[in-house]
């Protein structure tokens, strides 16, 4: 009898013994737990942040740390979502905007970072030259409004070449102005500098063609008897060039843009002409041999001008004259 209660009394021991450890244990590992919170970061409205937490789900881990969501605020993650090491959770405070653009005028509620992100989520992207205000890069807060202006592409033609451009000038004039193209008194600009720039528009600067025109002869080119090669050079009605200052050509033609000193023996005095240089980019435009001079001899012309900053411009050059 006794011998079987000494063994009960051992199984006893055993049985105590063996809860003691189990309940040791869920303690060392309820403490293990509490011991190693789960490390996660926080991405803010653009701001990363980086917590160590023993928050059960998202909604806990804002409410300890003490961050507010409001309507219309995004959250990347359910307020159930449980924590987990490494989680990643993203909140975008909404903010409300207004938007200046080239004259329409619009508000809305945006989750955006910045001005650039703000007109993409617009479907009104920012072009690689327009310009805004504040900076594309500047941060979005509630209340701000950004003012944009577009710019307009435009094509820039002269001396046959064309090129594109985008400007934020107002005028065809202003555009100029910014390419730094200088007009001379033998170029002309088309559209006129005062017309609006609109985009898609072209702008050519283009030699300018003489007083006369088409409608002085009554011709065309295909109607000239002959066409030859000459040295041109360009003067004026001032006494130092023509030897006299009245005005009053050797044919007895008052001077004027369009009149040509010519050597007689090759070109008679009454001569319609059209001249242009040998490759087509300066045009003088129809004329008429109306005038002479001591140093046209043979194949050479005298295009009369209005300035001398005009001759000096024009030089000299190989030109075709189309003989009528």
């Amino acid at each position: 009898m006794k011998s079987i209660m000494n063994r009960t009394i051992a199984a006893k021991k055993r049985i105590v013994a063996f809860v003691l450890c189990a309940l040791m244990s869920i303690s060392i590992f309820t403490a293990a737990v509490e011991e190693n919170p789960a490390i996660i970061t926080l991405n803010y409205d653009g701001t990363v942040y980086s917590y160590a937490t023993l928050a059960g789900t998202v909604e806990e881990f804002l409410a300890i740390e003490g961050i507010q969501i409001k309507a219309n605020d995004y959250v990347s993650h359910a307020k159930t979502a449980p924590v987990v090491d490494g989680m990643k959770i993203v909140v975008n405070v909404a903010k409300y905007v207004t938007i200046h653009d080239e004259g329409n005028t619009y508000g809305s509620i945006t989750h955006a970072q910045t001005v650039s992100q703000v007109m993409e989520d617009f479907s009104a992207p920012l072009g690689v030259a327009d310009g805004c205000f504040p900076e594309r890069d500047e941060h979005i807060y509630d209340g701000i409004e950004i003012f944009v202006t577009r710019a307009n592409r435009v094509t820039f033609s002269k001396n046959g070449t064309a090129l594109e451009y985008y400007t934020h000038s107002e005028t065809v004039g202003d555009f100029l102005k910014e390419m730094g193209v200088v007009v001379n008194a033998t170029e002309k600009v088309s559209p006129a500098a005062d017309t609006p720039i609109k985009n898609g528009m072209t702008v050519a600067v283009k030699p300018k063609v003489s007083a006369m025109s088409t409608m002085d002869f009554g011709l065309d080119l295909s109607q000239a008897k002959r066409v030859i090669t000459c040295e041109a050079t360009a003067y004026t009605s001032a006494a130092d060039e023509c030897g006299k200052s009245d005005g009053i050509t050797a044919s007895g033609m008052m001077f004027r843009v369009g009149v040509v000193a010519v050597d007689r023996r090759q070109i008679p005095l009454g001569t319609k002409l059209y001249i242009e240089s040998l490759d087509g980019k300066y045009v003088y435009g129809y004329c008429i041999a109306a005038d002479t001079g001591g140093a046209i001899k043979g194949n050479k012309v005298d295009l009369a001008m209005n300035t001398k900053s005009e001759c000096f411009q024009f030089g000299r050059r190989q030109v075709r004259v189309y003989i009528f």
